[in-house]
């Protein structure tokens, strides 16, 4: 019974971490180069049962039968990975000259306090010094490692883009931003001046991920509930029989 608790509440335990990962996809569905997040869970192992009263007979003074396999026994979920979706987004035109996409792989190049970060947020800015900037004024780099002007006749072309080696996987650090365990190698990806990269996100498919998530937390809770009950009869009821 209090297996069967254990089980109900890792699986709730990990629907809520899906819930707030399609959550903030879909509080990012108009946040320009953002990449949607999909929460993969796993099973917990299995235990392997076997009949308890069978298990007698092979006590001293029993038979000589062995126990019966009754199978597996499972323990719950849990999240085994939150991973980001490398698919392309929508692409518009904004008619703003300091706003840049990518069309292909890669990512911009961002220096911030913690060092290089990447980012496919082309919405940049121009600060008082004109250097172009995110939008929390974080420079953008050029291919020569030097802060982009707006006032470069070449800025499209100059821009520092970079995308990571096979196998080598990104992490966010929250603004848009992504970091990498090590330099990134350059990329000839186009670069797009006057328009925008929207999110990755699809608001249907998120929606419905969400109400799957939400049912199956509701679920988990009935199961609790039920099993919180029956645990109850069998101290204050049978237990007085």
């Amino acid at each position: 019974m209090l297996r069967g608790l254990y089980t109900s509440a890792a699986g709730m335990v990990a629907q809520e971490v899906r819930l707030d990962v399609v959550a903030n996809n879909l509080a990012n569905a108009a946040t320009p180069g953002y990449r949607a997040d999909v929460a993969v869970t796993a099973a917990l192992p299995s235990l392997f049962l076997y009949r308890l009263n069978d298990a007698i007979a092979s006590f001293p003074g029993g038979s000589a039968v062995a126990p019966a396999p009754v199978g597996f026994l499972g323990t719950g979920a849990a999240v085994a990975e939150v991973f980001t979706l490398e698919r392309p987004g929508p692409y518009r035109e904004t008619g703003n000259p300091y706003d840049f996409a990518l069309r292909g792989p890669g990512y911009f190049v961002v220096q911030t306090p913690q060092g290089l970060c990447y980012t496919r947020n082309g919405a940049f800015l121009v600060n008082q010094n004109g250097e172009l900037t995110t939008a929390d004024g974080y420079p953008v780099l050029t291919r020569g490692g030097q802060i982009a002007r707006a006032d470069d006749p070449n800025l499209a072309a100059n821009l520092a883009v970079v995308n990571p080696p096979p196998g080598m996987v990104l992490t966010k650090v929250g603004n848009n931003l992504f970091s990498a365990p090590q330099a990134l190698p350059p990329a000839a990806t186009e670069v797009v001046q006057g328009g925008l990269e929207g999110a990755n996100v699809e608001p249907v498919e998120a929606m419905v991920e969400l109400i799957s998530a939400m049912r199956a937390y509701e679920a988990g809770q009935k199961a609790i509930q039920t099993q919180d009950q029956t645990l109850d009869k069998l101290l204050n009821e049978v237990a007085k029989v």
